[in-house]
């Protein structure tokens, strides 16, 4: 979860659900400049994420969890897939967001 205008302050809600509408995920954040990111919000890999609804200040966008038109992503060795959000603004000052596919490095002691 990013802050894409560093001088806006957003109330932002994430649900993520897999094909049967089971929540594997959900989180409330606060965003503004001193608390612009979260990282490492995970859920268990074996889960199938498949919707992403995300609440800007009121403002619902139901996607696709990325990637879930191919069945993996181009994640090498151990590393998990996972989704990157950015809360943005379209070009008439509205909330927006901007999701991105990526992966996350998995180490252990």
């Amino acid at each position: 979860m990013y802050l894409g205008d560093r001088d806006e302050t957003h109330h932002v809600s994430v649900t993520i659900t897999n094909e049967g509408g089971d929540v594997l995920f959900e989180k409330e954040y606060q965003l503004s400049d001193s608390n612009e990111a979260d990282e490492d919000a995970t859920f268990p890999a074996s889960t199938d994420p498949e919707t992403i609804v995300v609440t800007v200040d009121g403002t619902r966008f139901e996607r696709d969890w990325p990637g879930f038109e191919r069945s993996t992503l181009p994640c090498d060795g151990p590393n998990e897939a996972g989704i990157e959000i950015y809360v943005e603004n379209a070009q008439d000052r509205t909330p927006d967001i901007r999701l991105e596919a990526d992966c996350q490095s998995i180490t252990g002691e």
